[in-house]
């Protein structure tokens, strides 16, 4: 299948750079794939849809300060993304990386005694190692910077560092955010509760899987990465639970969809360790009946992962009406609820 379907052409001002002001204010795209109905509403709105006896699901990774500034020999600086541990090294992707090379020390920005030495590059990114007894807690912790994508086009802000993480986050691991789930309030989740719908959580740590281009011409020939997953006995059993009863699972995310989806067979089971789940088209999903979702780039997995749920030709006329009602696209964007 041709990477060329699922382009679009997507204007800079339709880039949400910042945040809504207040969390649950953004709009909501709702779409029914039983009726081809559709409707305009808020985040908030969401809890009209989802009925007393179903199961949301939420990713409740933390993403690390993970964007550093470091200092080449020759006196270049050049930003460092951690991404995941590789063995004991790093795989990093490094802005001005054609100033670096095999074997190279550099120097941090911001604190001269912290010090990495790139090890080789690999695929899109370079393998780094890090020296003199620094731990990446300390790296992150002393010259961190909350690691708002590049196409905000603008510095990260104190803020951010709230805002680009969910209000229910707990275990520090990625170095992207949830964000299907960056406008769910406390309220909302406890309106949830209330009407009788049980919220868990599962982790997904959010790498360069998620949301690394598709070059490729054909979709297949993708190489999606590997991306950790933690899935509990008591979070597998409670969604078993909701099924065998016939609530729905409703997954608040992409992140979600992939990590469910990699743990069911014949049921959700309990899983911890790596996926590499790669969802396009053709895919028959094995346990997720509703999605909330963000406004994606054209050239990621993640909008092959809402047509596959969605419909192709659907999901091409759900963009284009967002366009039309400026929605705004990516991260700190507006919302899609596919029921």
């Amino acid at each position: 299948m041709k990477a060329d379907i699922f382009k679009y052409k997507l204007p800079k001002d339709r880039v949400a750079k910042y945040p809504p002001k207040v969390r649950g204010t953004s709009k909501l795209l709702v779409f029914n794939r039983e009726t081809g109905d559709i409707e305009h509403r808020k985040y908030f709105n969401l809890v009209e849809y989802i009925k007393p006896g179903d199961i949301v699901v939420l990713n409740e990774t933390q993403v690390l300060d993970a964007r550093t500034y470091f200092m080449t020999l020759s006196g270049k600086e050049v930003e460092v993304l951690f991404l995941n541990p590789d063995g004991e090294n790093w795989f990093c992707l490094i802005g001005g990386g054609r100033y670096v090379k095999e074997s190279d020390i550099l120097q941090a920005k911001e604190d001269k005694k912290i010090k990495i030495k790139v090890i080789s590059r690999k695929d899109r990114g370079f393998l780094v190692e890090i020296l003199d007894d620094i731990t990446p807690n300390d790296i992150f912790t002393k010259i961190g910077h909350t690691p708002i994508p590049p196409y905000m086009n603008r510095k990260e802000e104190d803020k951010d560092r709230e805002r680009y993480n969910t209000v229910f986050s707990k275990l520090p691991g990625s170095s992207a955010a949830p964000t299907a789930s960056l406008n769910l309030t406390e309220e909302i989740i406890n309106q949830l509760k209330d009407k009788g719908v049980k919220v868990v959580k599962i982790n997904l740590e959010i790498g360069w899987g998620t949301f690394a281009p598709i070059q490729e011409d054909d979709i297949e020939d993708h190489n999606i990465h590997e991306e950790y997953i933690d899935i509990s006995k008591e979070v597998a059993d409670e969604i078993n639970k909701t099924k065998a009863q016939e609530g729905d699972v409703w997954a608040f995310g992409t992140t979600v969809v992939r990590a469910l989806e990699t743990a069911t067979n014949d049921g959700v089971r309990p899983h911890s360790g790596k996926t590499d789940l790669y969802i396009y088209p053709g895919y028959e999903f094995k346990i997720i009946d509703h999605l909330i979702t963000n406004f994606h780039f054209p050239d990621s997995t993640l909008i092959l992962l809402v047509s596959a749920f969605a419909g192709i030709d659907e999901i091409k006329k759900l963009y284009n009406i967002a366009l039309d009602n400026d929605y705004k696209f990516l991260s700190y964007g507006d919302s899609m609820l596919i029921i």
